[in-house]
């Protein structure tokens, strides 16, 4: 009885594989799921390159935005530098025009009067000296007031001219920011499609050979070297099964415990092995892994795959072989809706 229901089940499958690849023009060959295969790692390389490029410009954006920071504090210490040179100047010069006006007002306390009042020679030409240094004091103090100022202000011109540089720069980043997002959501599309028909192309052609009778030849055998892209649908797809589509971190947990069976001694060495060890993973026998597989898994289940494969794992389970759903009360650490221990 149950070998006749499955093999209704997978009758159903193929047909409804067929009349999706018929409608769409599309008959599937073994070339079809090799280029396909080829198209979608392809993609996935691209991706990881524009992923890089993005991360080493919003590297240089965040440099540029902390030398514009500096550039302003410069600028805002260098007005109120040029500020304060300006009133000390504005301060001598007024005192210096009080004196003069004193000079010429007050009459017999005048500096004139106050030399030839002079009791001797000696004194004379003490006062002669006392007057001759009060005004070259004058004259200095005015002169180096307007050097300081002469230099803050070129100062405070090269800061507005870097800052100027550094905001040119950093408009240019962004824009080479914004177009690189466009590239990468452009190419994830790709993949997000890519992957979906090569899912479907692979689900097509199981489907085709187990109605022909092979049912062996069904199950694509465990890869020997190294993930390939075979291995990155069935992950995304198991992922799907047991986390959902929408939390990345439940799908990245499940995939940890994944990755540490396939690195474990006490578990098979392959993620075929692993996924379809008897008795672990309920989709792999009540369909719907199937199902989702003929579908194609959602791209946030290839991320947190393709993440897993390149040695991704959630930190909260690294040492976790085992997970169950929350419901079923079993103590542990809770990531989405399962407990991991």
């Amino acid at each position: 009885m149950r070998k006749n229901f499955k093999t209704l089940v997978t009758r159903f499958l193929a047909l409804s594989c067929a009349i999706v690849f018929c409608s769409t023009g599309i008959i599937v060959h073994a070339d079809d799921v090799d280029s396909l295969e080829q198209q979608t790692t392809n993609l996935q390389n691209q991706l990881n390159k524009l992923n890089n490029e993005l991360n080493s410009l919003s590297s240089e954006i965040t440099t540029i935005a902390l030398q514009i920071d500096e550039a302003n504090a410069a600028i805002e210490k260098a007005k109120l530098d040029l500020a304060s040179a300006k009133l000390n100047e504005e301060m001598q010069y007024t005192a210096m025009k009080k004196r003069i006006k004193f000079m010429y007002e007050t009459g017999n306390p005048s500096f004139l009067d106050m030399i030839c009042k002079s009791e001797n020679m000696a004194d004379f030409l003490n006062r002669t000296e006392f007057v001759k240094n009060v005004t070259e004091y004058d004259r200095n103090m005015l002169e180096e007031l307007k050097d300081i100022r002469s230099d803050i202000e070129e100062k405070e011109s090269a800061l507005n001219d870097e800052q100027a540089k550094l905001l040119s720069m950093q408009e240019t980043l962004k824009t080479k920011s914004s177009e690189l997002n466009a590239k990468i959501s452009s190419t994830s599309s790709d993949l997000q499609a890519s992957a979906e028909a090569l899912a479907n192309a692979k689900a097509a052609q199981d489907a085709a050979s187990s109605s022909s009778g092979n049912s062996d030849s069904a199950k694509p055998a465990p890869p020997s070297n190294g993930a390939s892209t075979n291995d990155l649908v069935l992950f995304a797809g198991i992922l799907q099964c047991e986390a959902g589509t929408s939390n990345y971190d439940a799908l990245l947990a499940v995939a940890t415990v994944i990755m540490n069976r396939v690195e474990s001694p006490n578990y098979p060495n392959s993620l075929y092995g692993v996924i379809y060890q008897r008795g672990q993973f309920s989709p792999t026998w009540n369909g719907s892994l199937s199902r989702v597989l003929a579908k194609g898994p959602a791209s946030l289940c290839y991320q947190a795959a393709q993440d897993a494969l390149n040695g991704s794992r959630l930190a909260s389970v690294r040492n976790c072989f085992f997970f169950n759903a929350t419901w079923t009360g079993k103590q542990g650490i809770i990531v989405g809706g399962n407990v991991f221990w």
